[in-house]
């Protein structure tokens, strides 16, 4: 058996605050510029690929 992550399929965008080390904003603004995305869809790509690679 192979365990599927749920996420769920809500399109509903919600604002959140997150913190992060200085460096690692840099990284991130820089890594979504480069692939032409905002910071929030680098940031949900990565989220959803890291949640997704964990099953």
């Amino acid at each position: 058996l192979v365990s599927v992550p749920l996420i769920d399929n809500d399109s509903a965008v919600v604002r959140a605050n997150v913190t992060f080390e200085r460096g690692v904003l840099r990284a991130i603004d820089m890594a979504a510029r480069e692939r032409g995305i905002t910071r929030s869809a680098f940031l949900s790509s990565a989220a959803r690929k890291e949640i997704e690679a964990k099953h």
